[in-house]
């Protein structure tokens, strides 16, 4: 596993403010660090997307990005909902391999969890926050 290079700053007790899926398989994630310093984290050709438990005040625990080799079938179990030992999970897993897919894992200390299954990413400060944005 993979944590986000380690000069960018760290979301542990950071937020999750939201998503924005949008098209060509792009998928936005808000997030801001403890001392309110706002981000957002882009993915490229978004294969797979699940979260769990939004919730009003999402505090994130850690963000980890685990390559390519990382990849696991407990993963394709949680992207798909199909069981380990199924032939299905294993293919899945290898066309993953194959075209040089990532996970990101989501863990929280409250709130949001998930896995994205993706290709690239960058992360970029923000400035300003939706809540002071004009219309």
């Amino acid at each position: 596993m993979v944590n986000l290079p380690t000069d960018l700053p760290t979301f542990h007790d950071g937020y999750f403010d939201g998503l924005w899926i949008g098209p060509n398989k792009l998928v936005q994630f808000f997030l801001r660090t403890v001392d309110e310093l706002a981000f957002v984290l882009i993915l490229e050709d978004v294969q797979r997307l699940v979260l769990n438990d939004i919730r009003q005040g999402n505090i994130i625990f850690d963000l980890v990005i685990r390559r390519t080799g990382e990849l696991t079938l407990s993963d394709m179990n949680e992207f798909c909902g199909v069981a380990l030992d199924r032939p299905q999970a294993l293919s899945l897993l290898k066309t993953a391999t194959e075209q040089g897919q990532q996970v990101l894992e989501i863990n929280p200390s409250y709130g949001t969890q998930g896995l994205v299954l993706f290709k690239n990413w960058n992360l970029s400060q923000r400035v300003g926050s939706p809540s002071n944005s004009t219309l």
